[in-house]
């Protein structure tokens, strides 16, 4: 798993990273922290990494507004079939579920 692909579960779990003294601190619900917690910690080195450098704040500028984009996003997605493929590595996302999912990641600039 890439340390993007992580913290894109992370946020999608309402999971928040951050740095504190050179220290990755989490906050989230116990259950979605408890189903991270041993990612994060294969990972530890390369998210230190990449939370350190400032371009990569995973952070997005709204907290509640890539909530709202994924929830719009995967709604059509589990109702579009061309959208379900991609997902799964076969094929592209129609032009609405493109569009959508562009929309998400760059809300969340991760």
């Amino acid at each position: 798993m890439s340390v993007e692909t992580l913290i894109r579960k992370a946020l999608d779990k309402g999971v928040k990273l951050y740095l504190v003294d050179g220290q990755i601190k989490y906050k989230g619900h116990r259950d979605a922290v408890a189903e991270l917690l041993e990612p994060l910690r294969q990972h530890k080195a390369d998210l230190l990494r990449w939370l350190q450098t400032p371009a990569n704040d995973p952070t997005p500028v709204d907290p509640g507004a890539w909530k709202a984009l994924a929830q719009e996003y995967h709604t059509h997605h589990f109702n579009c079939r061309t959208c379900c493929n991609a997902g799964q590595g076969r094929g592209l996302r129609c032009g609405t579920g493109a569009a959508l999912w562009s929309a998400y990641q760059s809300e969340v600039q991760l």
